[in-house]
C-alpha cells in the first residue's frame, strides 16, 4: 500500500473540522424536523407527520452521507450540496417564529445550520478539501502510471 501523504496529521489536523460540520449537519437537521412536525404540521394527524418526519430524515441523511463521502474523495463542488442544505434548514426555521415556538428549540434550529455554515467556510475546512482534490489528481497519476506498467 502506498501512503500519499501522512495519515496522522492530516487526520490531527482535519478531523476535528470535518467531524464538526458532520455533526452540525445531523443537529441542523433533526431540529428543522421537529420544527417542521411541531409547528408547520400542527393541523395533520401524529401518523402522517411521524411518517413525514421520518422520510424527512431518510432523505437528509442520504444527502449528507452522499456529499461527504464525494467530499472525501476529492470532489470540491460537492461542498454546495452542503450548503444548500444548511441554507434550506435555515431558511425553514426561521419563518417559525410566527408560531410562537420553544425559544430553544428555535434558537437551536438557526444555530445549528450557521455553525454549519461557519464551519465549511473556515480556513481549515477549505485547506481540507483542497488536500482531498490534490490527494484525488494524484491517485489518478498514480492509477495511469499502474495501468501503463499492467499494459507493458
Amino acid at each position: 500500500m502506498i501512503l500519499l501523504l501522512p495519515l496522522r496529521p492530516f487526520l490531527k489536523r482535519y478531523l476535528p473540522v470535518f467531524l464538526g460540520g458532520i455533526f452540525s449537519s445531523i443537529f441542523a437537521g433533526s431540529s428543522v424536523v421537529v420544527v417542521v412536525q411541531n409547528y408547520y404540521l400542527k393541523a395533520i394527524s401524529l401518523a402522517i407527520s411521524a411518517q413525514v418526519a421520518w422520510w424527512a430524515c431518510v432523505v437528509l441523511a442520504c444527502a449528507l452521507s452522499l456529499s461527504n463521502i464525494m467530499i472525501v474523495r476529492g470532489r470540491r463542488d460537492w461542498v454546495w450540496v452542503m450548503v444548500v442544505y444548511f441554507g434550506t434548514c435555515l431558511v425553514t426555521a426561521l419563518p417559525a417564529i410566527r408560531y410562537s415556538p420553544h425559544l430553544f428549540i428555535y434558537a437551536e434550529s438557526l444555530f445549528w445550520p450557521l455553525l454549519g455554515l461557519l464551519i465549511l467556510n473556515s480556513k481549515r475546512h477549505r485547506e481540507m478539501r483542497g488536500k482531498l482534490v490534490e490527494l484525488r489528481f494524484r491517485r489518478k497519476r498514480i492509477q495511469k502510471i499502474a495501468d501503463r506498467l499492467q499494459k507493458s
